[in-house]
Parts: C-alpha cells; sequence; structure tokens
C-alpha cells in the first residue's frame, strides 16, 4: 500500500475478498446485493453476513434484538447493488454495481442533502469540513465504506497514515530501554516516595513490576479521558479552527472507521502525546520510578492501539473478550456515540456511568 498514492481514495487498498470464495449476497426490498467485498469490514463480523447470505434481510436490518442499522448503514449498501436486482449478471464475472432506488436509501439522500454542497469526499476534507459549521459533528457520525484524504499535500497526508504493526515496532524498543534505565537507576539508589512524606517509602527494583502495572492502569484512565473528553468534544459551530483539529484527530475516523490506515495513532502525533506523559511521570515520581511508570504507559498505549485495530479488523476474535469488546466498540461507532468510550477495557466506563447498557449488543443467536 502506498502511503503516497494520491488515488488512495478512487480504490480501497485493502485485501478484497477473494472470488474464488463462495460470494455473500443479500436482499433487500427485494434488490440483489454483492456484498463480499465489504464482508471483511463488516462491522459485526464477516460471519453474520456469510450466515444470511442469499436471504432477505429486510426485517433484521431494522429488528432491535438484532442490530438497527444507521441511515449510513443504508449508504454503504447502496455500492453494493448488482445490476438489475435480479441477480442476472451474477453469472459472468464480477457483477457491475451501481445506485439503488431502495426507498430507505433515498430517505437518508434527501436528509444528508443539506451537506452535498460543501463536502466532496473524492477531494481533500481539511478546507471542507470547516463549512459545516453546526452540521459538521453530525456529520462525522455518518459513516462511509471508503478511504478518506485529509490533504493535497502527498507528505502531509503521510503523515496521517499508518500500518498497525508501526505500533509495536516504534514504541516497543522504547518500553524496554525505560525498563532497563528504571532498573540502572533503582539498583544504584533505591529512591524514596512520596517525598518528605509521612507515607513515603523506598523503592527498589524489585518495584518495577508494581510501578509497570501502576503505568499501564494510568493508561486506560488517560485512554478513557482523551477519547471522552478530547476526542468526542463537540467543537463550537464557529470555530473552523476547534472543527479542523477535531476532525484531525479523531473526526475522520468516525467518518470512516473501516480505513485500516487510520485505525492506529500515526508516531509524529503519538509522540506528541508521549513527550507530555513523560514529561508527567517525571514531575510526579523520582526518575528510576517514573521511567518505568512511563513504560506501564507506553505499554498500555501499544496495547490499547493494536485492541483497537482488532475490533475494527480482527475478523470474528476467538476470544470472549475481544468478541465482547467488539460489540461494544461497534455500538459506540454506529449506535451510541456519547457512551462506550473505553477501547481496550471498559473498567472507566463504570464509575463515569458511560457503560453502553447490555441490551444493546447486537443478537449472537443472528
Amino acid at each position: 500500500m502506498d502511503l503516497k498514492n494520491p488515488n488512495y481514495n478512487n480504490n480501497y487498498n485493502e485485501k478484497k475478498s477473494s472470488r474464488s470464495c463462495p460470494r455473500i449476497t443479500l436482499r433487500w426490498e427485494g434488490r440483489l446485493y454483492d456484498v463480499t467485498d465489504f464482508a471483511g469490514r463488516h462491522p459485526g463480523g464477516r460471519h453474520v453476513l456469510e450466515r444470511h447470505s442469499g436471504q432477505s434481510v429486510d426485517s433484521l436490518m431494522q429488528d432491535p434484538a438484532f442490530h438497527v442499522h444507521s441511515r449510513a448503514a443504508y449508504a454503504i449498501l447502496d455500492k453494493y447493488l448488482v445490476n438489475g436486482g435480479d441477480g442476472a449478471a451474477m453469472g459472468n464475472g464480477s457483477p457491475r454495481l451501481i445506485g439503488s432506488g431502495s426507498s430507505k436509501i433515498q430517505e437518508d439522500r434527501t436528509q444528508t442533502a443539506d451537506f452535498d454542497g460543501y463536502v466532496d469526499l473524492s477531494q481533500p476534507l481539511v478546507g471542507q469540513v470547516e463549512e459545516l459549521g453546526e452540521h459538521y459533528y453530525d456529520w462525522t457520525h455518518r459513516q462511509v465504506d471508503r478511504p478518506i484524504r485529509l490533504f493535497r499535500s502527498d507528505l502531509a497526508e503521510m503523515f496521517t497514515r499508518a500500518y498497525w504493526w508501526m505500533v509495536p515496532l516504534l514504541w516497543g524498543p522504547l518500553v524496554f530501554a525505560m525498563l532497563a534505565s528504571s532498573y540502572s537507576h533503582l539498583a544504584s539508589q533505591p529512591e524514596t516516595w512520596p517525598r518528605n512524606n509521612a507515607l513515603s517509602r523506598q523503592y527498589g527494583p524489585a518495584s518495577i513490576p508494581l510501578l509497570l502495572a501502576l503505568g499501564v492502569l494510568f493508561w486506560t484512565l488517560l485512554e478513557y479521558i482523551i477519547h471522552r473528553w478530547l476526542f468526542h468534544l463537540k467543537p463550537p459551530a464557529s470555530s473552523r479552527l476547534l472543527i479542523r483539529l477535531h476532525f484531525l484527530f479523531h473526526g475522520q475516523h468516525h467518518k470512516s472507521p473501516m480505513d485500516p490506515m487510520r485505525l492506529v495513532f500515526p508516531p509524529v502525533p503519538a509522540s506528541m502525546f508521549g513527550v507530555a506523559f513523560y514529561l508527567l511521570t517525571n514531575l510526579i515520581f523520582p526518575t528510576g520510578m517514573a521511567h518505568a511508570v512511563f513504560a506501564g504507559i507506553i505499554a498500555g498505549y501499544v496495547s490499547y492501539d493494536l485492541t483497537h485495530y482488532y475490533v475494527h479488523h480482527g475478523g470474528t476474535p476467538s476470544i470472549d473478550y475481544f468478541r465482547r469488546l467488539k460489540t461494544y466498540h461497534t455500538l459506540h461507532h454506529y449506535k451510541h456515540q456519547n457512551l462506550g468510550f473505553g477501547i481496550s477495557s471498559k473498567l472507566w466506563d463504570f464509575p463515569f456511568c458511560t457503560r453502553i447498557p447490555v441490551d444493546s449488543g447486537v443478537k449472537k443467536a443472528h
């Protein structure tokens, strides 16, 4: 995948489903849709589409016990209508896909018509989204099944994308370096913390696992705080600058949640947060302890970013914990955008009362 490719938006540079595999088709309002190429990106998992292949999904699409699909879901479905709507084109090669006349999709187009004059998804979006004003926040939550380009400059655009493997490759060595530095400091001279306090105690090398765990726990809180109060802070309609910043940091992910190149933090913005967390830990703790806590924060961040990628693009998780996280995060994107801010863990959604209701999940029986 070429990060600099200016034609990136013209083709979804993700692995397409092999045509040697059985096609996955659905029927909606009497029309036939070939969703084979979309199956790997389906938020509920490929298995859901496979289970209902060839069947009518009219009732399932609006079944509260299953999952009430958003207006954006119908707009995405629109892309996969088979020419003619009767399956006639399925016999020779790939079917030609055309826009449909579904009443639900037409309703969605009418409701979003006020955006059409402002945003062209085939063009760089920075410079366009600021024009949305009061419509911006709602627009970001009407998802699209396509990659998006932020900047016209190839160089600037390159810094906004990242492969998932960049996260452990770049940050893993830093975790070990910080642990080695912590051991060196604490082995040569145990540190006292809190300073000049009746509760003070000394910490030596044996305390490193505890400090590492403290850093991981601290990260889960930072993850929640950043996600809820920074990434989901609704920018004022009158501020073009804040709308642009919000879109760069998080709005673009909610607009195109299936884009595999926008699921983990690119190295440059991640480094800015990393420097801030490093300074914070060194402000609170002596050097040796700070480095162990910071290693835990970075390890927590790596786990968070990889988990985030996995729940979006890891298929159907075999481990129940990750299956529940996938369902939970899917609901955050498509149904409860103001709830469910925990990604690698639901821990802090409980005390802050932002847990997504358990009855909002996708019914497993389907």
